[in-house]
């Protein structure tokens, strides 16, 4: 069973069957959690990511597709990517974690999209929600985003502490997300936006 290629396991998991299932998450748990661990830093969610996706697998396992190769593996990074984006929108993530998100999202396996006309929404839906903010939160983040100013600079161009102007950005990207986390549209567009408010702080 364990030297089964992955297609034959996959026909055999969508009928039920729990050592074909075993077999696979032997096969690829470790290559996973490495994958994730580096993207996140946290060994402990890493590990509860990459048993989500393999439960999500389990759960789904009557309509998987898989690649044309007859390998699971884009399947599963494919999911570990969503999984690590929504590890890094969920609410109380901090300045720090926003950091390390710019990196993976950068990554090779980060969000990319060439659709002129979806960057182009993408960018109105952000704009509309950035210029409803207050202005207290508006300026700085504004500064930090279309001027590229340096905490620093933005905190000496405000007579502001640099904890503050810290402070004042992580809360508007907080409401952009919360905002855009309403947008009604298909799961992936919805990712997209939401991270389109995150960029590097300087």
């Amino acid at each position: 069973m364990k030297q089964a290629p992955d297609h034959n396991l996959i026909e055999l998991i969508k009928n039920d069957n729990h050592l074909a299932f075993t077999a696979l998450v032997d096969r690829y748990w470790e290559e996973l959690y490495r994958h994730i661990w580096m993207k996140i830093k946290n060994q402990d969610d890493a590990k509860d990511i990459v048993q989500d996706i393999f439960l999500g697998l389990w759960k789904n396992r009557a309509t998987i597709v898989i690649a044309q190769n007859g390998q699971i593996a884009p399947y599963l990074f494919s999911a570990a990517k969503y999984a690590v984006i929504n590890y890094f929108i969920r609410p109380g993530i901090t300045v720090a974690d926003e950091a390390v998100l710019s990196l993976a999202i950068n990554s090779p396996s980060g969000i990319k999209t060439d659709d002129p006309f979806l960057l182009k929404e993408l960018q109105q839906l952000v704009d509309t929600e950035v210029s409803s903010l207050p202005e207290r939160l508006q300026v700085p983040y504004r500064l930090s985003r279309e001027q590229e100013l340096t905490i620093k600079e933005i905190a000496q161009k405000l007579s502001l502490s640099e904890q503050t102007v810290k402070n004042n950005i992580s809360s508007a990207l907080q409401k952009i997300r919360f905002r855009l986390g309403e947008y009604n549209s298909d799961h992936s567009a919805y990712l997209v936006v939401a991270l389109a408010a995150m960029l590097h702080y300087k």
